[in-house]
Protein backbone atom coordinates (compact mmCIF):
# COMPACT_ATOMS: atom_id res chain seq x y z
CA UNK A 1 0.00 0.00 0.00
CA UNK A 2 1.74 3.41 -1.40
CA UNK A 3 1.97 6.16 1.84
CA UNK A 4 -1.06 8.27 -0.03
CA UNK A 5 -3.56 5.03 -0.25
CA UNK A 6 -2.74 4.32 3.25
CA UNK A 7 -3.21 7.94 4.65
CA UNK A 8 -6.62 7.55 2.63
CA UNK A 9 -7.33 4.99 3.79
CA UNK A 10 -6.79 6.08 7.30
CA UNK A 11 -8.73 9.46 6.77
CA UNK A 12 -11.70 7.18 5.74
CA UNK A 13 -11.67 5.15 9.18
CA UNK A 14 -13.63 6.88 12.44
CA UNK A 15 -14.58 6.23 15.84
CA UNK A 16 -17.29 5.08 17.80
CA UNK A 17 -16.87 8.45 19.63
CA UNK A 18 -17.07 10.15 16.01
CA UNK A 19 -20.14 8.16 15.32
CA UNK A 20 -21.40 8.82 18.88
CA UNK A 21 -21.09 12.34 18.32
CA UNK A 22 -21.98 13.16 14.90
CA UNK A 23 -25.12 10.92 15.51
CA UNK A 24 -28.68 13.20 14.00
CA UNK A 25 -30.67 14.49 17.14
CA UNK A 26 -33.44 12.48 15.54
CA UNK A 27 -31.85 9.09 16.24
CA UNK A 28 -32.54 10.05 20.15
CA UNK A 29 -34.18 13.29 20.07
CA UNK A 30 -34.13 13.46 23.91
CA UNK A 31 -30.51 13.52 23.76
CA UNK A 32 -28.69 16.40 21.50
CA UNK A 33 -25.19 16.73 20.68
CA UNK A 34 -24.63 18.88 23.95
CA UNK A 35 -25.72 15.93 26.20
CA UNK A 36 -24.06 13.07 24.12
CA UNK A 37 -20.43 15.72 24.50
CA UNK A 38 -21.09 15.88 27.77
CA UNK A 39 -21.21 12.04 28.06
CA UNK A 40 -18.30 11.42 26.33
CA UNK A 41 -16.67 14.10 28.58
CA UNK A 42 -17.44 12.04 31.97
CA UNK A 43 -15.84 9.09 29.99
CA UNK A 44 -12.73 10.76 29.12
CA UNK A 45 -12.73 12.06 33.35
CA UNK A 46 -13.09 7.97 33.97
CA UNK A 47 -16.19 8.61 35.56
CA UNK A 48 -19.74 7.35 35.42
CA UNK A 49 -21.08 8.75 32.31
CA UNK A 50 -24.42 9.70 33.90
CA UNK A 51 -26.57 12.89 32.40
CA UNK A 52 -29.81 13.91 32.65
CA UNK A 53 -31.60 13.92 28.87
CA UNK A 54 -33.92 16.25 27.82
CA UNK A 55 -36.79 14.05 28.74
CA UNK A 56 -35.23 14.69 32.69
CA UNK A 57 -34.00 10.70 32.90
CA UNK A 58 -30.70 9.55 33.86
CA UNK A 59 -28.99 8.64 31.13
CA UNK A 60 -26.10 6.08 31.04
CA UNK A 61 -22.99 6.09 28.37
CA UNK A 62 -21.61 2.80 30.15
CA UNK A 63 -19.55 1.83 27.43
CA UNK A 64 -17.40 3.56 24.79
CA UNK A 65 -14.40 1.80 22.54
CA UNK A 66 -13.32 2.91 19.66
CA UNK A 67 -16.15 0.57 17.43
CA UNK A 68 -18.56 -0.03 20.51
CA UNK A 69 -21.05 1.96 22.52
CA UNK A 70 -23.93 1.34 25.03
CA UNK A 71 -26.47 3.70 25.49
CA UNK A 72 -29.13 3.19 28.77
CA UNK A 73 -32.45 4.40 30.54
CA UNK A 74 -32.53 2.23 33.58
CA UNK A 75 -35.41 -0.29 33.15
CA UNK A 76 -36.42 0.99 30.03
CA UNK A 77 -34.55 0.57 26.88
CA UNK A 78 -31.00 0.37 25.50
CA UNK A 79 -29.00 1.53 22.32
CA UNK A 80 -25.68 -0.23 21.67
CA UNK A 81 -24.10 0.10 18.48
CA UNK A 82 -21.41 -1.28 16.74
CA UNK A 83 -18.99 -0.07 13.84
CA UNK A 84 -18.65 -2.87 11.84
CA UNK A 85 -15.19 -3.03 8.95
CA UNK A 86 -16.34 -3.97 5.38
CA UNK A 87 -14.05 -5.66 2.71
CA UNK A 88 -13.49 -2.46 1.18
CA UNK A 89 -12.07 -1.02 4.16
CA UNK A 90 -15.23 0.66 4.58
CA UNK A 91 -17.35 1.22 7.76
CA UNK A 92 -21.09 0.56 8.66
CA UNK A 93 -22.86 1.36 11.62
CA UNK A 94 -25.08 -1.20 13.14
CA UNK A 95 -27.14 0.12 15.80
CA UNK A 96 -29.65 -2.21 18.50
CA UNK A 97 -32.66 -0.22 20.02
CA UNK A 98 -34.37 -2.36 22.71
CA UNK A 99 -37.09 -1.58 24.50
CA UNK A 100 -38.16 -3.43 27.52
CA UNK A 101 -42.20 -3.53 28.00
CA UNK A 102 -41.92 -5.79 30.13
CA UNK A 103 -39.78 -8.11 27.75
CA UNK A 104 -37.06 -6.64 25.86
CA UNK A 105 -37.95 -6.39 21.79
CA UNK A 106 -35.02 -5.26 19.40
CA UNK A 107 -34.90 -3.08 16.59
CA UNK A 108 -32.18 -3.38 14.23
CA UNK A 109 -30.66 -0.75 11.91
CA UNK A 110 -28.00 0.09 9.70
CA UNK A 111 -25.76 3.15 8.76
CA UNK A 112 -22.87 4.39 6.83
CA UNK A 113 -20.49 6.46 8.40
CA UNK A 114 -22.62 9.56 7.56
CA UNK A 115 -25.53 8.58 9.30
CA UNK A 116 -27.27 7.92 5.84
CA UNK A 117 -29.95 4.62 6.33
CA UNK A 118 -28.88 1.22 4.97
CA UNK A 119 -31.59 -0.75 3.62
CA UNK A 120 -29.77 -4.01 3.82
CA UNK A 121 -30.64 -6.27 6.59
CA UNK A 122 -26.73 -7.90 5.89
CA UNK A 123 -27.77 -11.30 6.38
CA UNK A 124 -29.90 -11.08 9.48
CA UNK A 125 -33.35 -12.25 9.94
CA UNK A 126 -34.68 -8.50 10.28
CA UNK A 127 -37.00 -8.15 7.24
CA UNK A 128 -38.95 -11.45 7.33
CA UNK A 129 -42.29 -13.15 8.63
CA UNK A 130 -43.25 -13.70 11.64
CA UNK A 131 -43.32 -17.88 10.84
CA UNK A 132 -40.10 -17.60 9.27
CA UNK A 133 -38.60 -15.74 12.53
CA UNK A 134 -40.15 -19.15 14.73
CA UNK A 135 -38.80 -22.17 12.29
CA UNK A 136 -35.28 -20.36 12.87
CA UNK A 137 -35.45 -19.80 16.35
CA UNK A 138 -36.99 -22.85 17.27
CA UNK A 139 -35.80 -26.20 17.55
CA UNK A 140 -37.87 -29.72 18.28
CA UNK A 141 -35.79 -32.17 21.26
CA UNK A 142 -35.39 -35.38 20.09
CA UNK A 143 -38.00 -36.92 22.73
CA UNK A 144 -40.76 -34.31 22.19
CA UNK A 145 -43.92 -35.09 20.28
CA UNK A 146 -44.68 -33.32 17.08
CA UNK A 147 -48.40 -32.22 18.72
CA UNK A 148 -46.23 -30.75 22.26
CA UNK A 149 -43.93 -29.09 19.80
CA UNK A 150 -46.38 -27.56 17.65
CA UNK A 151 -47.96 -26.73 21.25
CA UNK A 152 -45.57 -24.79 22.41
CA UNK A 153 -45.03 -22.88 19.35
CA UNK A 154 -48.14 -21.56 19.65
CA UNK A 155 -47.67 -20.31 22.73
CA UNK A 156 -44.97 -17.77 21.09
CA UNK A 157 -47.50 -15.23 20.01
CA UNK A 158 -47.04 -12.05 19.66
CA UNK A 159 -43.30 -13.36 17.97
CA UNK A 160 -40.32 -10.98 18.92
CA UNK A 161 -36.78 -11.11 18.79
CA UNK A 162 -34.20 -9.30 20.89
CA UNK A 163 -30.38 -8.71 20.17
CA UNK A 164 -27.24 -7.62 21.82
CA UNK A 165 -24.29 -6.52 20.30
CA UNK A 166 -20.33 -7.85 22.22
CA UNK A 167 -18.80 -5.65 23.05
CA UNK A 168 -15.28 -7.18 21.48
CA UNK A 169 -15.66 -8.84 18.25
CA UNK A 170 -18.17 -8.38 15.48
CA UNK A 171 -21.11 -10.50 16.48
CA UNK A 172 -24.91 -10.11 17.39
CA UNK A 173 -26.94 -12.41 19.29
CA UNK A 174 -30.44 -12.87 18.98
CA UNK A 175 -32.78 -14.63 20.89
CA UNK A 176 -37.07 -14.88 21.26
CA UNK A 177 -38.82 -12.84 23.52
CA UNK A 178 -42.01 -14.14 24.98
CA UNK A 179 -43.79 -11.15 26.65
CA UNK A 180 -47.48 -12.47 27.53
CA UNK A 181 -46.83 -15.59 29.32
CA UNK A 182 -46.65 -16.84 32.89
CA UNK A 183 -43.42 -17.97 34.40
CA UNK A 184 -44.58 -21.39 33.89
CA UNK A 185 -45.27 -21.48 30.35
CA UNK A 186 -42.03 -19.23 29.69
CA UNK A 187 -39.98 -22.05 31.23
CA UNK A 188 -42.50 -24.26 29.06
CA UNK A 189 -41.28 -22.51 25.66
CA UNK A 190 -37.89 -22.35 26.82
CA UNK A 191 -37.46 -25.81 26.18
CA UNK A 192 -38.06 -25.52 21.92
CA UNK A 193 -35.97 -21.78 21.61
CA UNK A 194 -32.86 -21.16 20.84
CA UNK A 195 -30.51 -18.17 20.71
CA UNK A 196 -28.51 -17.63 17.38
CA UNK A 197 -25.58 -15.94 17.11
CA UNK A 198 -23.62 -14.25 13.67
CA UNK A 199 -20.85 -12.82 12.92
CA UNK A 200 -19.57 -10.33 10.34
CA UNK A 201 -17.86 -11.62 7.71
CA UNK A 202 -16.96 -8.08 6.24
CA UNK A 203 -19.74 -8.50 3.85
CA UNK A 204 -22.93 -9.88 6.08
CA UNK A 205 -23.79 -11.11 9.25
CA UNK A 206 -23.53 -15.56 9.26
CA UNK A 207 -24.99 -17.77 11.50
CA UNK A 208 -21.68 -19.40 14.07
Amino acid sequence: MTLCALASFVNAQVSMRDVWLSMPDSILPYLNKNLRTEHVDFVDMHVKSEVKNLLHENGVLDTLTNDFAVYYLPQSSTLEMKLLTKADSTQVICMVKTVKAPEAESEIRFFDTSWKPLAADFGLPIHVSEGDILKQFTIKPSDMTDNRFEELSKMIDPVMLSASLDVSSPVITLRLSTPVLTKQEKDDVSVIAKQISFKWDGTIFKEY
